[in-house]
């Protein structure tokens, strides 16, 4: 994977991070555990798995990863090394 499109996977990955804790934040506040911040119908994770071409099978585990760094037990430089390999086993 290329520089340019690490950074833009990090850049991704920063804004759902932000937006993950803007909605629990407000969870809490409002004591309610519905706040949607973006559209129901729109999942910046899954339109990144897409465009990335990341086959169904790897969906599961990058998931899960992306869930750990979203509740800070994983760097976003140990979630990029991941992506990375996983995309390069899809290329390989």
């Amino acid at each position: 994977m290329d520089d340019q499109k690490k950074q833009l996977i990090g850049l991704i990955l920063r804004m759902l991070k932000d937006v993950y804790d803007t909605t629990i934040g407000l969870e809490k506040i409002l004591d309610s555990n519905s706040v949607h911040i973006l559209s129901r119908d729109f999942d910046p994770f899954l339109e990144l798995l897409a465009t990335l071409e990341i086959s169904e099978d790897k969906n599961a585990l990058l998931s899960e990863l992306v869930q750990l760094y979203l509740e800070n037990q994983m760097t976003l430089d140990e979630l990029l090394i991941e992506i990375e390999n996983q995309i390069a086993g899809v290329h390989a």
